[in-house]
């Protein structure tokens, strides 16, 4: 019994990767990217400065193995931002029609109603009876117009929020509202959310994600495409609650929901999101043998390399050769990092602290620093020459902290901020088919992108 203990712990901790953003046990999602006494994980560990520069030998350089470490500062890199942040539409008289119309295109609307007509006959077929007081037998097929009524209600229902889906379209007087009632009946919009399919099932596929390929390769198409974020990028987690049986379902502990889908992905700091990619199970295969949170770096900033953006990633990516291989395709790296990685100058790793204590070493552009506060926390950069910086809290506070954590902090709120926007309204209900929550959910991140980014261009 204690080995099984034992060896399922070793598990969670494999996957129980919060965010640094999320390390206040308890939180919600959508708390602030702040480092504080009460947001530190004790096995997150940041670093800082508290030698003079000046005052170096060559005994302060080291080596480990192949890896040359020392602490004498050095300037970084000037990677030149060279990307002209816009929305690559005429925005003369753009409207939030027009950003919706943009995802909801005629062709993405007729694949829509070609897979849920396919998809209800196909299981209308596999009836062996049916009754003539069952829905199915007054099945007819959705139209593209119908279809955009039928999307449009269930986006309302975040907004507007009752116990269950027949309540909508109940008489009684506290739920009596005629909006739902007026453009669709109760029993048609049921058999549509019952047959809302995108992929036809008769075609065989080893694609663990077939059935929601279609969509987020159509939300990663459409944002890339279509819009050019800021400087300052990040990279992070975000859970999709679902509790029922499913092969690569995760478990992540300190997220406000704990089991579900995993989604990475890729966001502006202020919760544009602009690429996601789905964890499909440890046999997912990678693009190459740099590991699998390298793969999923690569996949996700593959845009973004070599045009001097800056990404902020937790210590589930982080690592020092990985932010070798991001200084070589001229990309910034700032994030938390373990201690435990490869390549970790030791020196660093290993000394102790006291409070306010700032420790740090260099290897070419790779800067790992070791701070204390209340605990330890590393971090790792290729952008920064560290110093102490004077910071305030949303309080107003004012405390001193390395410029690695300032900087971390800063940029790397962005998936919070879109969970937290999410949560507020999400039309999500509990369903026994994860394809179809997982399809409304990037419908949702899509509708707040829109959101954003009409925000961002009228107020300029």
């Amino acid at each position: 019994m204690d080995k099984k203990r034992r060896r399922t712990e070793k598990q969670v901790d494999f996957y129980d990767n919060p965010s640094d953003s999320q390390l206040d046990e308890g939180s919600n999602d959508s708390s602030d990217s702040e480092f504080s006494e009460n947001s530190m994980d004790s096995d997150y560990e940041v670093v800082s400065e508290t030698e003079d520069n000046n005052d170096v030998s060559e005994a302060s350089t080291l080596s480990t193995g192949d890896n040359l470490w020392t602490e004498i500062p050095q300037n970084p890199e000037l990677f030149i931002f060279q990307e002209n942040v816009c929305f690559k539409l005429d925005t003369t008289n753009l409207t939030v029609q027009t950003l919706v119309d943009l995802f909801f295109s005629e062709e993405f609307l007729a694949l829509l109603v070609e897979q849920t007509n396919l998809y209800a006959k196909q299981e209308i077929a596999n009836l062996k009876k049916i009754k003539k007081s069952n829905r199915a037998s007054q099945w007819i097929d959705v139209t593209v117009s119908e279809m955009k009524v039928f999307i449009a209600l269930l986006l309302q229902m975040g907004p507007c929020t009752f116990p269950s889906i027949e309540h909508y379209w109940s008489r009684n007087k506290l739920y009596n509202v005629m909006f739902w009632r007026s453009h669709m009946s109760r029993n048609r919009f049921q058999l549509l959310l019952r047959y809302f399919h995108l992929v036809d099932n008769s075609v065989p596929s080893s694609d663990r994600l077939y059935k929601v390929r279609p969509i987020l390769n159509h939300f990663n198409d459409i944002m890339s495409q279509n819009y050019v974020p800021n400087k300052n990028i990040c990279i992070d987690e975000s859970m999709l609650l679902w509790r029922g049986r499913l092969y690569f379902r995760q478990y992540i502990k300190n997220k406000k929901h704990k089991y579900g889908i995993k989604l990475s992905e890729l966001c502006e700091s202020d919760g544009i999101v602009m690429k996601i990619r789905i964890y499909s199970g440890k046999s997912e295969k990678t693009d190459n043998n740099l590991g699998h949170t390298t793969d999923i770096v690569l996949h996700l900033a593959e845009d973004y390399l070599d045009k001097g953006y800056t990404l902020h990633m937790d210590n589930f990516y982080n690592s020092v050769t990985l932010t070798k291989l991001l200084t070589t395709r001229k990309t910034y790296v700032c994030g938390t990092l373990r201690k435990n990685r490869k390549e970790n100058p030791q020196d660093v790793i290993n000394r102790e602290l006291k409070k306010v204590e700032v420790t740090w070493q260099r290897n070419g552009l790779v800067t790992v620093c070791k701070w204390k506060d209340k605990r330890e926390v590393l971090t790792i950069s290729n952008m920064h020459v560290v110093e102490m910086v004077e910071v305030s809290n949303r309080n107003g506070k004012l405390s001193t902290k390395p410029n690695m954590i300032r900087d971390y902090n800063k940029g790397m709120s962005g998936i919070d901020r879109s969970d937290q926007m999410l949560a507020y309204y999400t039309c999500l209900r509990k369903t026994i088919r994860w394809p179809k929550k997982v399809a409304l959910h990037i419908i949702e991140i899509y509708i707040h992108n829109a959101h954003k980014i009409f925000q961002k261009i009228t107020a300029s």
